[in-house]
């Protein structure tokens, strides 16, 4: 502007300045056509009257058979990484199926949602570029995070909600103390064939144990024999969990009192899971 006319700089600048739009604004509004977006295409979903039920009737047209209990479970809690404290999950199981659960209820989240992994390497967490601000981390493998301080890592994200990991770097001078930190909340869900983990990461998440009955093995084989069936379609489902991303939307349960009196007080560890169930 100056290089075309240096003259009548001040005046075109300022003819610009009364022009222009804060960047806020404009990202607010962005936000808002998402959100509408989003809510056109999820409304049918939205105003069901019992949605995981529609999910359990998408899973299905998906391609799984069976464990629909462990998949409601799954589903409610990918969509708990909006809390402040994400309910976490071990899907505990001898065979495949464990992985196929998890990779099918995926499918009905955003990329955004979830950071998948098959293995992590000690330091991982504090290292990555990722994002894991209400997101989900999976792991394929709990053998993948097997190490003591990738463990503690996971711990510390779990449980404090954020990683803050201080280090010396060495530079061309000298040693230099360095702070990393990772914002969370994050959750996790990890795959095992291991009956127990690591005891400090057990207590902190939620066990589901996959089905290996003769029927259910049955019913797999049915479902691949008779592999014809009707096509998935995940927009839908992909644009509820955006809608709620781009929302803001206060949960009250009602009935919070009456299950603190009737769940049974037979472990310590219930003074913090009730908060997340």
């Amino acid at each position: 502007m100056h290089c075309a006319d240096p003259a009548s700089f001040k005046t075109r600048l300022q003819e610009a300045l009364a022009r222009a739009r804060p960047v806020a604004r404009l990202l607010k509004a962005q936000e808002a056509r998402a959100a509408s977006a989003a809510w056109a295409l999820c409304r049918p979903i939205a105003e069901r009257p019992r949605i995981l039920e529609a999910f359990a009737d998408a899973y299905r047209t998906a391609g799984a058979v069976g464990e629909e209990r462990n998949a409601k479970l799954l589903y409610l809690a990918l969509t708990s990484r909006f809390l402040p404290r994400p309910v976490s999950v071990v899907v505990k199981g001898s065979f495949r199926g464990k992985s196929f659960s998890v990779e099918t209820v995926l499918r009905f989240f955003p990329a955004e949602a979830v950071y998948s992994v098959t293995a992590i390497s000690d330091r991982a967490l504090a290292y990555t570029e990722a994002e894991l601000k209400h997101r989900f981390l999976v792991i394929y493998e709990a053998a993948g995070m097997m190490g003591e301080f990738a463990s503690y890592l996971i711990r510390s994200l779990l449980s404090e909600g954020r990683i803050v990991y201080e280090m010396v770097e060495r530079q061309s001078s000298g040693l230099v103390p360095r702070r990393i930190e990772k914002e969370g909340p994050t959750g996790l869900i990890v795959t095992t064939t291991a009956v127990r983990l690591h005891p400090e990461n057990e207590t902190r998440l939620l066990s589901l144990h996959v089905t290996d009955t003769r029927a259910q093995t049955r019913e797999v084989m049915r479902a691949i024999a008779h592999s014809t069936r009707a096509d998935f379609e995940p927009a839908p489902w992909i644009a509820l969990q955006q809608w709620i991303a781009r929302g803001e939307h206060r949960v009250e349960i009602p009935f919070a009192p009456a299950l603190a009196e009737r769940i049974p007080p037979i472990a310590v560890r219930l003074r913090r899971d009730f908060g997340n169930c």
